[in-house]
């Protein structure tokens, strides 16, 4: 008890001395990462960093990786806010006493963007389109590995690379690593995790572009390199336990907080009912400050047949449309 109560202090501190470092709230790029793909995760409301149990939890605690049964696959699709698809998938493979190894890839795909240009003869931020059309494509592909170096305490890690293309315009890419721990407690079923994602290098597009600008009654144009930018990194903290556990049922319930350094914090509450470890049914919902926008309401149901599990989710995005997930599991 005095270890888990040392570690409950590390972590609180961690996450305090994390939200001194990161109280800035600024831009990032590579948005595409921080949309959930995980239904199990989201049927939460987020409230999943301390649960991680199934082979999505390498897109959330890469420590979750351990707890994974066997070998297990996991194929997600996300319906994100315009139509957008956003797939997912992961692989975890046991290793016995060696721990787990696990693959991740997830990307996005925006097509039909409208090229225009500044005209350089009309007045200054007029502009038109071209009819020309461009995608905007972006993926992370990732591997990890976790293994629990006591019967209590597990940690876990991914290094993946990170590309984002502009069409013809442009790309970029750089590598970045997530991290995460795991512990019981001790207490009943009390478990306390964190986790730290999208720790990497600045992200730089190559190439230049023209910077037109007026100098007097005289149109100037300027060739400049693309601007860098920082990568969406953001902390967790979270603790999970059961709080009813019978033969037929258990409810566990969880409670998650999040410092990202673009944005504000937030805090999830999210709870699992689990009959008879074949029908789950799930729901969440996302704390954060009033003026920023968040996700809200999450619920998700789950159904577990013959090594085979099918979840989904539903997200509530307060001003935008809703969000809806599935995902698949299989068990070898």
């Amino acid at each position: 008890m005095r270890f888990s109560k040392f570690l409950l202090i590390v972590l609180i501190s961690t996450f305090s001395l994390g939200a001194e470092e990161f109280s800035k709230v600024g831009n990032a790029g590579a948005k595409f990462l921080n949309i959930g793909v995980s239904a199990h995760a989201m049927g939460m409301g987020e409230a999943y960093v301390a649960i991680a149990n199934d082979p999505s939890t390498i897109f959330w605690n890469p420590a979750g990786i351990a707890n994974v049964k066997g070998d297990a696959a996991y194929i997600g699709y996300t319906n994100w806010i315009g139509d957008i698809a956003v797939p997912s998938f992961s692989y975890v493979k046991d290793m016995g006493l060696y721990g787990k190894l696990a693959v991740m890839v997830s990307g996005i795909s925006v097509g039909g963007m409208q090229e225009a240009v500044v005209l350089t003869d009309t007045t200054l931020g007029q502009s038109e389109l071209t009819g020309k059309e461009f995608s905007y494509f972006a993926t992370q592909i990732g591997f990890g590995f976790s293994r629990y170096f006591t019967d209590k305490f597990a940690a876990g890690a991914v290094v993946k690379g990170i590309y984002e293309g502009y069409g013809s315009y442009s790309h970029c890419a750089s590598f970045a690593i997530d991290a995460g721990t795991y512990f019981w407690t001790g207490f009943r079923t009390l478990r306390i995790a964190m986790a730290l994602q999208h720790l990497g290098a600045d992200m730089k597009p190559v190439g230049t572009y023209i910077l037109e600008s007026m100098q007097g009654s005289q149109m100037q144009k300027e060739e400049r390199e693309f601007e860098s930018y920082p990568l969406p990194m953001v902390f967790k903290v979270g603790a999970a336990m059961e709080v009813v556990e019978r033969p037929d049922a258990k409810l566990t319930v969880a409670i998650e907080a999040a410092h990202p350094t673009d944005n504000t914090e937030t805090i999830a509450l999210g709870g699992e009912l689990n009959l008879k470890d074949m029908i789950f049914v799930r729901l969440g919902y996302k704390l954060a400050d009033k003026d920023t926008y968040v996700c809200g309401f999450g619920a998700g149901v789950g159904i577990k047949f013959r090594g085979f599990q099918l979840d989904y989710s539903f997200s509530d995005m307060t001003y935008l449309p809703d969000v809806h997930r599935v995902g698949i599991i299989y068990s070898f």
